[in-house]
């Protein structure tokens, strides 16, 4: 036996299949035995004692083997990149075996003195007669086991959904979690950049990310959360921002227009974009540099607009800047993550400015 073989066969019979298998012949068994008594074979004066059995037996016996025939060496040559194999042995397989079939029945009437020279007990009438009813019985194993094939398919695909699931929730995690320490260490480094300067601001910021941590650490564990929450939170930290930057060399405008009651959103789902305009739309802009927000929300959608100023020819700062880094590659995947075809994200790297567009569908 081949180690393909071996295999085969013992995920045809493991985890108490074998027991499928045993009760389905001892059925099988049973309604030929019924139907050949009911249909009177065993009270016919032409078929003497022990031949209706042995008819029985040698069709039931021929059946079998070529049912395992089917299962055993068939079925895995259409696993095979050569699938023209697969067919050209499957009709070969059925008519061997009901050739052995009608032989074996044919050797067995031969030997009864009553009917053995009658023309319709005769080989070739056999092949005839009993072809359609040899194809319907044979059909039944088959349909059987892609009963049970169909059935353990459908076992592993929700098994590789729930493996599926859980990667992608934790995934999800993962990504989340990495919010919090992008935008700490973001932050603190505003912090920390104020305090060189000793500006009498940094108690004010430090008092303020406070209360962001907070909603970051202990109000986000869920898998949504109220969208004026989040509102709250995203204008909490523009108010942050505008704490550095002074109202003439930055310009901060915002817009949120809608009924936000009863819509949720993914935690931090936003803060990425905020974090990037601010970061690069301020440090690397020339003279006055500006910022502008748009937030629409509908009945069953929310569009968010965020726009921020850049220099015409940035001085030793990559293209990529502009892209994100860790911070929109991370939200790229949340949203693919979380709102599968149920998102549009745009974004716009104009010369003069950055543009991000946003379409959640609730």
């Amino acid at each position: 036996m081949t180690p393909a073989f071996k295999q085969h066969f013992s995920q045809t019979f493991s985890n108490f299949r074998w027991l499928l298998h045993l009760i389905f012949w001892m059925v099988f068994i049973g309604l030929v035995y019924f139907s050949a008594i009911k249909g009177g074979l065993f009270n016919n004066p032409k078929f003497p004692k022990p031949f209706p059995l042995l008819f029985i037996s040698t069709f039931c016996l021929v059946i079998f083997l070529q049912s395992y025939t089917f299962l055993l060496w068939i079925i895995p040559l259409h696993k095979q990149q050569k699938k023209y194999i697969f067919w050209l042995c499957l009709p070969s397989s059925f008519l061997l075996w009901f050739l052995i079939n009608a032989s074996l029945i044919s050797l067995i009437i031969s030997k009864i003195p009553m009917v053995s020279n009658r023309p319709e007990f005769g080989l070739w009438h056999l092949l005839n007669t009993h072809l359609l009813l040899y194809i319907f019985i044979s059909s039944i194993f088959i349909a059987f086991y892609y009963f049970i094939d169909i059935y353990d398919r459908q076992k592993e695909i929700q098994r590789l959904e729930g493996f599926k699931s859980q990667k992608i929730e934790l995934e999800s995690r993962f990504l989340k979690s990495q919010v919090n320490p992008h935008f700490l260490f973001n932050t603190l480094n505003n912090i920390y950049a104020l305090s060189l300067k000793k500006s009498e601001r940094t108690p004010i910021i430090i008092e303020r990310l406070e209360s962001l941590l907070h909603y970051m650490l202990y109000e986000c564990k869920e898998d949504l959360v109220e969208l004026n929450d989040e509102f709250t939170f995203t204008n909490s930290y523009i108010s942050l921002e505008k704490l550095r930057h002074k109202e003439e060399q930055c310009t901060i405008t915002t817009s949120i227009k809608g009924n936000t009651e009863g819509h949720k959103i993914a935690p931090l789902l936003l803060i990425n974009f905020l974090e990037n305009a601010f970061k690069h739309g301020t440090k690397t802009s020339f003279g006055r540099s500006w910022i502008n927000m748009e937030i629409e929300v509908q009945k069953k959608e929310l569009h968010f607009k965020l726009q921020n100023s850049k220099p015409e020819a940035p001085v030793l700062q990559a293209f990529s800047e502009y892209q994100g880094g860790i911070g929109l590659k991370n939200v790229r995947r949340r949203l693919e993550i979380l709102y599968p075809r149920r998102h549009k994200l745009t974004i716009n790297n104009a010369p003069d400015y950055f543009e991000i567009d946003l379409i959640l569908i609730f």
